[in-house]
């Protein structure tokens, strides 16, 4: 896929400004962003082949917001912009005529180039009995055009959901009813699209090289989300703990108002931790790759998601078939491994690999006994999934009554517009709580906290937060001026606290009363909460939260906020508000009907019709049948693409995922692997030499 060198400059350009300009205005860290972005642009630039390893490995730690405040908008954008740039940049240079070439016309050259990779692909595809070479050709045009009309949808689709907003809402603090959320939920697709160029330039040149990156990526992202997942799971709950209501999160902060971002992080990378395995050529990276399987069954079997346990549960059993019928390809061999064929995927049979892989499936089998029957916490679950599911149909089926009209039906509702959608048809079900900041000339700058006057359901589910470092034994204090137009009680608290559940928590209930216009001034004595159950270390970081009770007033206007410790320092940042909502984050609280409708299929029809929806399966059709039947089956990929596809699409039956945009990111850069992967590489991505040329 090659676009025109204009249109290449033009992406560079754009992308790289709007990246500077993000990292300009980032709460934290504007000029450190500003020069990391610029850094990494001019690496990818050099070396496109680089965003395959470093997009995947980060993706999971890359994001600040839970510190920041920003919800439509992270850093892992951050780096997603400067991959493109970097990446344009240098499909640009590739386009630009070479010397000697007179063109007659102002981007001849850049044409020039087009019609002789299409003459080579013809001449390469097209071959005279029409067999391999005429089905990837047919399988490449359809994908092509599949995405194309998808991108025609998502252009679609965000043009209706920006309309639909207010646009007087415009800002970087926005929520889920806000212009930015339509852009929230479509960046994954247009990131992905915007890197496709470089990918299919990176089959074409070195397809084993951006192989080996993208599995390593995958890998690597893998052992940091573990990291993560093990310390939060040893300073909260306890390590061992399985029978406490505790579900791990990681560092998806996404997941603040409920969703599956780690369920559908987990199915498409788990395949990836099989791949390190399966593929490992010596000793140490075979202990390596197996100390990262058995982390990963924990991160996966303390997600207590019904969801996960199915969908990592067929990707294993379709890996096992696939590899299976991959290795009948490939003719075992008992030489040594410096001597193995260099075009077969599977190391030989040494004596060490198969004990190792029995001790590891010992390992595996006891952590999932351990935690199964040593909790009940996942039993509970089990023994709740009737009820859950009835809960569930009634929700798909309000949320598909939001398609009313036959535009609708065809094209959505709008990216990102669900949430707001969702609260105006049923009021009953709507948004728990809002943010709204009010600059006013006699008041100055204060937050206005509204929630649901009279419903117990929601009683307290939203809350709004601010992180603070590691609570310790002591007395805090807690100032800050309230006003409510009617009697309101605000439950403020410091908790430790990683994202949806507390480990422990000091408030107390304050009684605002009504006044209109006159400020009350509040300072409260909190004490520190107790240690978590796993001691001192890990270090269990803290929020403090405030809540607007159900059955009080509408609304309470918060300002001039701080949180003193013994030695008079302030924990809180912009506690007047006034650099607007920066540090401050909002969550909802054990309810989460609004924000998502927990489909991944009705999510695409929600937002953008039948048509979207349509052109999502059949994309996902064309990958499984260039991975099954088409050129693609016989990469040494192409098994664990199979699977993460499958395990992504079993997920989505019970979660709503595409608005989740960095899982969402992974699925749609995995699902462009897929559609345009070929047998032209070696099966082998470590013994296969790269097309010589330009540096990839």
């Amino acid at each position: 896929m090659s676009w025109p060198l204009g249109l290449h400059t033009a992406l560079a350009a754009l992308t790289g400004a709007l990246g500077l300009f993000i990292a300009a205005n980032h709460p934290l860290w504007p000029n450190l962003l500003g020069v990391a972005f610029v850094a990494w642009a001019m690496a990818v630039g050099l070396r496109p082949s680089l965003f395959l390893f470093v997009l995947p490995a980060l993706l999971p730690v890359a994001s600040f917001s839970a510190w920041t405040g920003w919800i439509g908008i992270d850093e892992f954008d951050l780096l997603l912009l400067a991959a493109v740039s970097g990446c344009q940049a240098r499909m640009a240079a590739d386009c630009w005529p070479r010397r000697g070439r007179s063109p007659a016309r102002p981007g001849y050259g850049a044409r020039t180039v087009q019609r002789g990779r299409l003459k080579a692909l013809l001449t390469r595809c097209c071959r005279p009995d029409g067999s391999a070479g005429s089905a990837e050709f047919t399988l490449v045009r359809l994908a092509r055009i599949g995405l194309a009309a998808l991108a025609v949808s998502y252009a679609v689709a965000l043009v209706r959901g920006l309309s639909a907003a207010d646009p007087s809402l415009a800002g970087w603090f926005q929520g889920y009813e806000e212009p930015l959320n339509s852009l929230r939920a479509g960046k994954a697709f247009f990131f992905a699209l915007l890197l496709l160029p470089s990918l299919r330039q990176l089959h074409e040149r070195a397809p084993a090289l951006a192989a080996s990156r993208l599995a390593a990526g995958v890998a690597t992202g893998l052992g940091l989300l573990c990291v993560a997942i093990v310390w939060e799971r040893s300073a909260y709950p306890g390590l061992f703990d399985f029978s406490t209501a505790y579900r791990s999160t990681a560092l998806f902060w996404e997941m603040h108002v409920g969703g599956a971002a780690l369920d559908g992080y987990l199915a498409l990378a788990v395949p990836f931790a099989v791949h390190a395995v399966v593929r490992a050529p010596d000793r140490r990276r075979w202990g390596i790759a197996a100390a990262l399987a058995v982390l990963v069954a924990y991160a996966c079997l303390t997600s207590f998601s019904r969801s996960v346990y199915l969908g990592v549960g067929l990707s294993l059993a379709l890996l096992a078939w696939r590899l299976s019928a991959q290795r009948q390809s490939f003719p075992p061999t008992s030489l040594p491994a410096t001597s193995a064929p260099t075009d077969s995927p599977f190391p030989p049979p040494e004596a060490w690999r198969l004990w190792g892989g029995r001790v590891l499936l010992v390992v595996l089998a006891f952590e999932v006994v351990a935690v199964l029957g040593f909790g009940n916490f996942m039993s509970r679950r089990l023994s709740a999934s009737e009820r859950d599911l009835g809960g569930r149909l009634e929700h798909w089926t309000a949320g598909l009554n939001l398609l009313r009209s036959p535009s609708e039906i065809m094209f959505g509702r709008g990216l990102g517009r669900f949430p707001a959608n969702y609260s105006q048809a049923v009021p009953e079900s709507a948004i728990p709580g809002r943010l709204l900041l009010v600059d006013d000339r006699r008041s100055g700058t204060y937050l206005r906290l509204s929630g649901p006057s009279q419903d117990a359901r929601r009683q307290g589910a939203f809350e709004l937060l601010q992180r603070v470092s590691p609570l310790h034994d002591g007395t805090y204090t807690l100032a800050m001026d309230l006003r409510a137009p009617q009697e309101a009680r605000l439950s403020v608290a410091v908790c430790q606290r990683h994202l949806l559940y507390e480990a422990s928590c000091r408030g107390t209930l304050v009684r605002v009363p009504a006044g209109d216009a006159q400020w009350h001034h509040f300072s409260l004595r909190l004490n520190a909460p107790a240690a978590s159950t796993a001691g001192a270390w890990p270090p269990a970081l803290g929020f403090l939260s405030l809540r607007l009770l159900a059955g009080s007033g509408d609304a309470i206007d918060v300002a001039k906020l701080h949180l003193l410790d013994d030695t008079g320092r302030d924990l809180l940042e912009n506690g007047g508000f006034s650099d607007g909502l920066a540090h401050w984050f909002f969550a909802g609280r054990h309810y989460f009907v609004p924000w998502h409708i927990d489909n991944l299929f009705l999510e695409m029809l929600i937002d953008q019709g039948v048509c979207g929806l349509l052109l999502l399966l059949v994309l996902l059709a064309l990958a499984c049948v260039n991975l099954l039947r088409g050129p693609g089956r016989t990469h040494v990929l192409a098994p664990f693409l199979l699977a993460t596809l499958i395990a992504f699409m079993t997920v989505g039956v019970f979660s709503s995922l595409l608005d989740m945009p960095r899982p969402a990111f992974l699925f749609f850069l995995l699902l462009c692997f897929a559609l345009f992967l070929n047998g032209r590489a070696a099966a082998n991505p470590l013994a296969a030499p790269s097309v010589p040329g330009r540096t990839p």
